[in-house]
């Protein structure tokens, strides 16, 4: 029986492990052929044991999870970019505006002009459940700025669900292993990235990737996984204060001061969080991090 579990314990880190990387190239190539032959012939599996493979792992199949992303992500256009509908349609991998109509309105309920109109959705905050979301009234913002930043690669380990839920103890991991297989290290650098936005991509499925800036590419290793995070144009807002509700806030109000920059367009996500301290203690007060929101210059 011991023997048993352990295979079946293998098998899924395996899968896992084979599943990282291409859960990365979806989210990075949206507009392309995210078929399942496709997929599966990049995971050097047979298309039924991709499919089983995925839907046992992601929850979804692949074709309802490549849909809803894409969907979720055309929303979040709609409301921040001045394409029209058809170049959005395009950019998320629809193959003719009618289709990505219907889907949209099956997925929010009205057609993306009208979606367009409405007023951006929120989602209300959950009520905390770890040490990460510890409450305070104080925090302190910098002024936004733009600013290039320069691609790295990354390190990183996946957590689908609440934001306000991540657990800090995803960056011990991967600090512990470095330790035990990167050759070469650099400088802690622990960077945190959201995919989703609250309000259009349900709670449960909300993206985070807890990330370690390491020097090189590497092959998936268990649940840690590389992805590069390509070079941009960011803007830029320091946030000083714990890792909790008031960080939730103040995105609210970087989004005001989004809003007042001139010459840009703001692209939105993913967002990403540079942490200034080598270790996460979401209670510590004066925790400096870095809020990096993508955008264009014009």
């Amino acid at each position: 029986m011991q023997i048993m579990t352990n295979v079946a314990a293998h098998e899924t880190t395996q899968s896992i492990t084979h599943l990282l990387p291409i859960l990365v190239h979806i989210q990075n190539h949206l507009d392309l052929d995210l078929s399942l032959t496709n997929l599966a012939q990049r995971a050097c599996f047979s298309d039924f044991h991709f499919h089983r493979m995925f839907k046992q792992h992601v929850g979804e199949t692949l074709k309802s999870y490549t849909q809803r992303l894409r969907l979720e992500r055309a929303a979040f256009h709609l409301h921040l970019h001045s394409s029209n509908v058809t170049e959005i349609a395009f950019e998320m991998g629809f193959s003719n505006p009618e289709t990505f109509s219907r889907a949209f309105k099956r997925r929010f309920g009205m057609a993306p002009n009208h979606y367009r109109q409405s007023t951006f959705p929120t989602s209300p905050q959950e009520t905390p459940k770890n040490a990460i979301n510890a409450f305070t009234q104080q925090y302190q913002l910098s002024q936004t700025t733009v600013k290039p930043l320069k691609s790295i690669h990354l390190a990183f380990i996946r957590n689908t669900g609440p934001y306000v839920d991540v657990d800090p103890g995803l960056f011990d991991e991967l600090l512990t292993w470095r330790t035990r297989h990167q050759k070469e290290s650099l400088p802690t650098q622990l960077i945190g990235i959201g995919h989703d936005a609250p309000g259009i991509t349900p709670n449960h499925q909300l993206r985070f990737d807890a990330c370690l800036h390491v020097p090189y590419p590497f092959q998936p290793q268990g649940r840690v996984a590389h992805q590069l995070l390509p070079a941009g144009d960011y803007a830029v807002t320091t946030y000083i204060g714990p890792l909790g509700q008031t960080l939730v806030e103040a995105y609210v109000q970087v989004g005001q001061q989004l809003r007042e920059l001139r010459n840009i367009e703001i692209i939105g996500l993913p967002v990403i969080e540079i942490y200034r301290e080598t270790r996460i203690n979401p209670e510590y007060g004066l925790n400096h991090t870095d809020i990096c929101i993508p955008v264009k210059r014009l």
